[in-house]
C-alpha cells in the first residue's frame, strides 16, 4: 500500500585513510563483549567522521551567511551615532526616521529596521545623495511616525506596539501591502544578536560559577557527548534559521536595493500640481516604457491634467506590481466613491488595468525550463484555474483539472522556496466520492528556487511514480491507513490538502518529503527541508494552465 515512509541512511562510512591514535581493540574472547566493543568503536569512528564533515559544512555555511550579510553594501554591525535621524527619499517625498528606535524590541527584527541599519548604502541615491526607497510615501510616513512613537514610549519607560489598522483616515493606507513587506517580515537573528550581547555579562558570571561545579562533577564522557550534540543541534538550527531569514530578506527587499547593472536604479521624477512624484527606471521598464505612464516621466514635463493623489496611486500601482512577491495579489488602487470613476479613467489613460493583478508564480523563462523538462514540444498555455480567483476548495480544483492530461503542480513556501511536480497523465478521481483512486503514471518533481539557484528537474524511481486521488468526500491514507490528504503524488513525496487527522479544510496545506539521494548538489539543511523535517509548506493560491493538451496546476503562497 502506498504511500511508503522513507528513512535516512545509516551513519556515514569511515574513511580508511583516517588515522587512529588508539591501539586496536583487544579480543576478549566472549562474543557478546567483543561485538559490543566493536559496535562502540565503529560508532565513535562514525561520530569522528561526521564531525569532520559537519566542520566542513559549517565553514561553507559561514561563507554563505557572510555573503548574505555583506552583499548590496550590507554592514555586519550597526555603525554611526544612534541619536541622529536617517533622511530618506520615499517616492519623491523626503522623510526622516530616528535611528535609536530601530534597535528597540518590536521594531529591531523588522525588515525595515534591518534595511535602514545594515543596508542603507545598498539603496539607490537621489541627486542629493539621499537613499531612495521606491515605495508609497504615505505608508512610510505613517510607519516612521509609529517608529518614533515607539522611541518616545521607551524614553518614558513604557512600551508601544505598532499595529496596522487601515481606516478612513487618508494618512493611513487601506492596503497592508507595504506593511506585510517592511514590518511583518522579521529577522529574528537580529533580535537574538541583541539578546546575546545583553546576556554576555550574565553568561560570564554563570561560567565562573559553573567552573567549580564541573570540577566536582563525575567524569562522564557519554553524557558530555549528548550535551555537545544537543548544543550542536541548537547552534546549527540557529545558523540555518539565520541563513533562511537573510535569504528571504534579499528576496523581498531585493527590488528596493541597487541592481547589478545600475541602469534600473536611475530615479525618474515628474511634478504634478507642484508636487514631486518619483519612481525608478526599473518600475517604468517593468510596466512598459512605451505606455503613457512611462512617457510621462520626462524631466521636462509638468503634469496638470490629473490630481497628485490619483497620479501617485497610479505610480504606486505600477511599482507594487514590480516588487510584489511571485504568485501574490496586487490590489488596484481605490478612491472615495465620488472619485472612484475618475480614478479608473485615469488608470486607463496611463495604460494600466483597473482590476487587481495576480503576479505569476513562474517567470516566463522558468515556465519554459519546466516545459523542456517534460520533453513536450509546441506547448501553448491557457489559464484554467486560479485559487485567488476560484477559491481553495478541493472540489473546484478537481473539476477544473478533470479530463486534462499533463498536469504541472507548482507551490511556494514563503518568499524563497518554489517547487512542484509534473504528472504526465490525468488527475483521475473515483466514481464514489468516499473512495480513493490510486494508479501508476509518469511523474517527476522540480525546484524553481530556494533549494537550487535555477529550475532543476528531480527524477524519481519508476516504482514511485504513482498518484492517489481522493473523492470529494474521501481521503488518501498513509502507509498506516490513516486519512491524510486530498491528493498524494509520487508515492508519498507530495501531499495536497494535508492534515494530521484527515484532509485539511482547503488545498493551502501541503506536505513534501523527498529522499536525500534524489536531491543532488544542495546543502544538507535544504535536503532536510525537502524531506519534511521542517513544517509543511502552505500554498494559498493555485492556478491551472493548459499547454494545448497539457495543463499546469500552479500554487503559490
Amino acid at each position: 500500500m502506498f504511500p511508503k515512509k522513507r528513512r535516512a541512511e545509516g551513519a556515514p562510512e569511515v574513511s580508511e585513510d583516517d588515522g587512529d591514535e588508539f591501539e586496536p581493540l583487544p579480543i576478549i574472547g566472549r562474543h557478546c563483549v567483543d561485538r559490543a566493543l566493536k559496535e562502540a568503536d565503529e560508532a565513535l569512528a562514525a561520530i569522528e567522521q561526521s564531525a569532520k564533515q559537519i566542520r566542513k559544512k559549517l565553514r561553507q555555511q559561514a561563507a554563505t551567511i557572510r555573503d548574505l550579510i555583506t552583499s548590496n553594501g550590507g554592514q555586519p554591525m550597526v555603525t554611526g551615532p544612534l541619536s541622529g535621524e536617517i533622511e530618506i527619499n520615499v517616492g519623491g517625498t523626503v522623510l526622516c526616521v530616528p535611528r535609536k528606535p530601530l534597535l528597540l524590541p518590536g521594531v529591531s527584527g523588522s525588515f525595515v529596521a534591518y534595511l535602514l541599519l545594515h543596508h542603507l548604502d545598498g539603496l539607490p541615491k537621489d541627486t542629493k545623495g539621499r537613499p531612495f526607497i521606491d515605495a508609497d510615501p504615505i505608508y512610510m510616513d505613517w510607519l516612521f511616525d509609529e517608529i518614533a512613537n515607539v522611541g518616545a514610549a521607551d524614553a518614558q519607560g513604557e512600551t508601544k506596539e505598532i499595529v496596522f489598522e487601515p481606516g478612513p483616515d487618508s494618512s493611513v493606507p487601506s492596503d497592508p501591502f507595504y506593511h506585510d513587506l517592511f514590518f511583518d517580515n522579521k529577522i529574528s537573528s537580529q533580535q537574538q544578536q541583541q539578546k546575546d550581547a545583553s546576556a554576555d555579562d550574565l553568561g560570564e558570571k554563570k561560567d565562573a560559577a559553573g567552573g567549580a561545579k564541573k570540577a566536582d562533577a563525575v567524569d562522564d564522557p557519554l553524557s558530555d557527548l549528548r550535551t555537545s550534540v544537543e548544543s550542536l543541534e541548537t547552534a546549527v538550527d540557529r545558523l540555518w534559521s539565520a541563513e533562511l531569514e537573510l535569504t528571504k530578506f534579499h528576496a523581498v527587499m531585493g527590488p528596493f536595493l541597487k541592481s547589478k547593472g545600475g541602469g534600473a536604479d536611475e530615479i525618474r521624477s515628474v511634478r504634478v500640481m507642484g508636487k514631486r512624484v518619483s519612481t525608478t527606471e526599473a518600475t517604468l521598464a517593468f510596466i512598459g516604457r512605451d505606455k503613457p505612464l512611462g512617457t510621462a516621466f520626462d524631466r521636462s514635463m509638468t503634469l496638470s491634467c490629473i490630481s497628485t493623489a490619483h497620479f501617485s496611486k497610479i505610480v504606486d500601482f505600477a511599482r507594487r506590481q514590480r516588487i510584489a512577491p511571485r504568485g501574490s495579489r496586487v490590489r488596484a488602487p481605490t478612491a472615495p466613491p465620488s472619485n472612484q470613476h475618475q480614478l479608473q479613467v485615469d488608470l486607463q489613460m496611463y495604460g494600466l488595468q483597473t482590476a487587481d493583478i495576480y503576479t505569476p508564480l513562474m517567470l516566463p523563462h522558468e515556465m519554459q525550463a519546466v516545459i523542456e523538462m517534460t520533453g513536450k514540444e509546441n506547448a501553448k498555455t491557457e489559464l484554467l484555474f486560479k485559487s485567488s480567483r476560484d477559491g481553495k476548495a478541493y472540489p473546484k480544483m478537481l473539476s477544473s483539472a478533470q479530463g486534462k492530461s499533463g498536469l504541472l503542480f507548482a507551490l511556494q513556501d514563503n518568499d524563497t522556496h518554489r517547487f512542484g511536480t509534473f504528472i504526465d497523465g490525468e488527475l483521475t478521481s473515483p466514481d464514489d466520492p468516499d473512495d480513493t483512486d490510486d494508479y501508476s503514471v509518469p511523474v517527476f518533481f522540480f525546484s524553481l528556487s530556494g533549494a537550487y539557484n535555477a529550475p532543476t528537474k528531480i527524477d524519481v524511481p519508476e516504482e514511485d511514480q504513482e498518484v492517489a486521488v481522493a473523492g470529494t468526500e474521501g481521503a488518501v491514507e498513509d502507509d498506516k491507513e490513516r486519512p491524510r490528504a486530498n491528493v498524494c503524488i509520487g508515492d508519498g513525496y507530495l501531499w495536497l490538502g494535508y492534515g494530521d487527522d484527515g484532509p485539511a479544510a482547503d488545498l493551502s496545506s501541503c506536505n513534501q518529503r523527498m529522499p536525500k539521494d534524489l536531491l543532488l548538489g544542495i546543502t544538507e539543511r535544504s535536503i532536510e527541508m525537502a524531506t519534511g523535517v521542517w513544517p509543511p509548506p502552505a500554498a494559498s493560491h493555485s492556478s491551472i494552465w493548459k499547454y494545448g493538451r497539457w495543463c499546469v496546476l500552479m500554487g503559490s503562497d
